[in-house]
């Protein structure tokens, strides 16, 4: 049998043109083209008169910022390797770099906090917190809340509900010729976790290391 006696002769010429048009579409966007778009979005039945065209412009890109600045990225190992040298580099999975090691802040004896200094992918940021983020890796920060009975404020919540030190106000980020380093806001973290030892020891209030503004 053959199909094609089975199909409309007007079937066929709506099918090529919508083929024509699927090419000229694919053309314009190549190229750059305006295409005028429908309210309900449509592309193939919009004109050109009135409605609304797709502005111009290239779709966004997620490249991370070692890929447009690699100068940046060597800056920041250099910075690490002079004042965090046992940190070590890695990527994520999720293509973010992070440096990992430990701290021993002193005042409690040989404890050693476990952190993990992960770049946002649009490093350099002026955002609270900075756009490299300090998470407490051992001990989990939520089961020292837990042991507590107390949240300590000077914490921030990522989109995936995980909790990481409020190293820095925003206003406090250098962006532009001279850009906050890793190991400043790991600079940073040292100072979040001496008030928050001297809290644990007795010889500052919870009240004040809680307090904004106060360290």
């Amino acid at each position: 049998m053959n199909t094609l006696s089975t199909i409309p002769a007007c079937k066929l010429a709506d099918d090529e043109a919508l083929k024509r048009k699927r090419e000229e579409l694919k053309r314009k966007l190549l190229e750059g083209k305006k295409i005028p778009i429908s309210p309900t979005g449509n592309v193939t039945q919009a004109t050109e008169k009135g409605g609304i065209s797709i502005p111009p412009g290239k779709l966004a890109t997620l490249t991370h910022w070692y890929e447009r600045d690699p100068g940046l990225l060597a800056a920041e190992k250099v910075a690490m390797a002079n004042f965090f040298p046992h940190f070590e580099l890695e990527k994520l999975e999720d293509g973010r770099m992070a440096w990992t090691g430990s701290l021993s802040i002193g005042l409690m004896g040989n404890n050693f906090w476990y952190i993990m200094a992960v770049y946002n992918n649009n490093h350099p940021q002026q955002v609270m917190g900075s756009s490299v983020r300090v998470y407490l890796i051992e001990p989990d920060i939520q089961e020292l809340i837990n042991g507590l009975g107390w949240r300590p404020t000077h914490l921030l919540c990522d989109s995936e509900n995980q909790l990481y030190l409020c190293t820095a106000e925003a206003s406090n980020i250098k962006t532009g010729n001279e850009v906050t380093s890793a190991a400043s806001v790991i600079a940073w973290a040292v100072k979040w976790l001496m008030a928050f030892e001297l809290v644990l020891t007795g010889d500052l209030s919870k009240e004040k290391f809680n307090e904004h503004g106060g360290l």
